[in-house]
């Protein structure tokens, strides 16, 4: 790498972590994420997630013919602002960014993405984009929305369901390994629980016991 490109990516990294401090910091409403995601087939028919600054966060998902499932949960604060900082990154409120894609490709679902910072938001829907930064978010929320529903009929396995839990685990794990988990610590209260429960087979203890090694040596979206 050339001495100019050395120095300019100190330079870049200043520059992105000041853009992030000026929308943490502005007037107005605190900063909130949306991201919702409809889809044509399938047994989901729309995920959408509610994600404050402080890590605050709503996720809800529907089955179609049934009634919407919602639940709560935290991020770090460190992962949020990782979270900004592509926002940030894809210059996302600049309203003459066009990031829709013209390509007719397949149905992928219809995403709409929002973000409120102060007296500023914006909010686009589409298909697909070919902005590299803007599809490294929609990841970020896909992946969320996964974790977040994984990580619920794990504790709906725990209570109705005690022999699925094996298969449960084992759907995580592969998740983890595929790096398709934003948050692992989220995992930890509902793994330690089986573990710890010994009138659970031993095959899902030990699993339970192998994952929480593994998330024990990992980090969050944020690292």
């Amino acid at each position: 790498m050339s001495r100019s490109n050395t120095a300019a990516a100190p330079f870049c990294l200043v520059c992105l972590l000041l853009s992030v401090s000026f929308l943490l910091a502005g007037d107005g409403p605190p900063l909130r994420f949306v991201w919702q995601k409809n889809i044509q087939r399938g047994s989901i028919e729309v995920y959408r997630l509610e994600l404050s600054e402080k890590g605050a966060g709503t996720f809800q998902f529907k089955k179609r013919e049934e009634d919407p499932v919602e639940l709560s949960f935290v991020l770090k604060p460190s992962t949020v602002d990782s979270l900004l900082a592509l926002f940030v990154q894809a210059d996302f409120l600049n309203e003459t960014k066009n990031f829709v894609s013209p390509r007719k490709v397949a149905d992928m679902g219809m995403k709409t993405i929002r973000l409120e910072s102060g007296l500023r938001s914006r909010e686009i829907t589409f298909n697909y984009t070919e902005d590299k930064i803007l599809q490294e978010i929609v990841n970020f929320f896909e992946n969320l929305c996964q974790q977040e529903k994984s990580l619920f009929e794990i504790d709906l396995a725990l209570k109705y369901d005690r022999l699925g839990i094996p298969k449960k685990l084992d759907e995580l794990e592969r998740s983890l390994v595929a790096k398709r988990i934003v948050a692992p610590e989220r995992f930890t209260p509902v793994l330690e629980k089986i573990y710890q429960d010994e009138t659970l087979m031993n095959l899902a203890r030990k699993e339970a016991r192998k994952i929480l090694s593994k998330i024990e040596k990992m980090q969050s979206f944020a690292n």
